[in-house]
């Protein structure tokens, strides 16, 4: 099971280079309020976020390392999705994917060891090698993002059919790869199914309220306050997983835990958020709609 986390994850980051251009690295210089806010809320702020939260809960050991490693896993393939489902920002949504991904290879191994010191106690001695871990996290990220925007540029036309198909097998297999960890231990987990469960919605709801505060303080237009309210709110939470139970890094069924139930009830919430904002544009554009027959 650790080593077929793995491989989803490698093969979900391949889809994504899919349908990722060189352009959308660069196109934080045409997005650039917008972009610097939403990767400061991703790099800088979540990560003081899910500190303040474990000081605030008073939570130790695999709990709160599960929290800390999260908030440092940002974004992810599911945030455009969201993102598209909301009709907000495309564009941008790609852009802090992107650039998060690239950033987070030397930023995750760096904070979550310092976190690993802070929060340690006797259910976590670890330690993570910042350039091992790091080359690591390239292997499964950036590595496999490279080689399809290869097959992109290459063959489009062949990129463009296999992208669907890609990450199709893989949604399919990644509930399979978080039922298998859920049960390892005999389940134990569900003892604590619903302390974590709340732990991981509340830090998802207040993910979502930092997106969209920075971007409403910073006076964003709708479609822009939208996105940065996903981006922030939706953490790779597969990438989380991987680095837990890769017996290259950290080795751990329990930290996995967190990052385990928060792939789930993310899901659920972002799904919820973008489906009312959604429904909601529906009925503005149908009133809009209305209002322009009377005339």
């Amino acid at each position: 099971m650790n080593y077929a986390a793995s491989i989803v994850l490698t093969c979900l980051m391949f889809g994504m280079g899919l349908s990722l251009k060189l352009t959308d690295f660069t196109r934080v210089f045409k997005l650039p309020k917008a972009a610097c806010i939403g990767l400061i809320g991703q790099l800088i702020l979540l990560p003081l976020l899910g500190f303040a939260l474990c000081l605030a809960l008073n939570l130790k050991g695999v709990v709160a390392v599960g929290i800390m490693l999260l908030t440092l896993c940002p974004g992810g393939v599911l945030s455009n999705l969201f993102t598209l489902i909301a009709r907000g920002d495309l564009a941008l949504s790609v852009t802090m994917t992107s650039i998060s991904s690239l950033i987070t290879v030397f930023t995750l191994p760096f904070v979550l060891n310092l976190s690993l010191i802070f929060f340690d106690n006797s259910s976590v001695q670890l330690s993570l090698p910042f350039l091992k871990t790091a080359f690591q996290i390239m292997l499964i990220t950036v590595i496999p993002v490279s080689l399809g925007m290869i097959v992109f540029k290459k063959a489009p036309s062949f990129a463009e059919h296999s992208r669907k198909w890609v990450r199709l097998g893989c949604n399919l297999f990644l509930p399979v790869v978080i039922l298998g960890i859920l049960l390892q231990n005999d389940g134990a987990w569900f003892q604590d199914f619903l302390t974590l469960g709340a732990l991981t919605v509340t830090l998802n709801l207040l993910t979502i309220l930092l997106g969209y505060s920075l971007a409403k303080l910073a006076r964003l237009e709708t479609k822009k306050v939208r996105t940065l309210s996903i981006e922030v709110g939706a953490q790779n939470a597969m990438l989380g997983v991987t680095i837990a139970i890769s017996p290259f890094l950290l080795n751990n069924a329990q930290v996995a835990l967190i990052p385990s139930i928060y792939g789930i009830t993310m899901v659920l919430i972002l799904w919820a958020y973008t489906s009312l904002i959604a429904r909601f544009d529906g009925k503005k554009l149908a009133l809009a709609e209305t209002n322009e027959s009377k005339r």
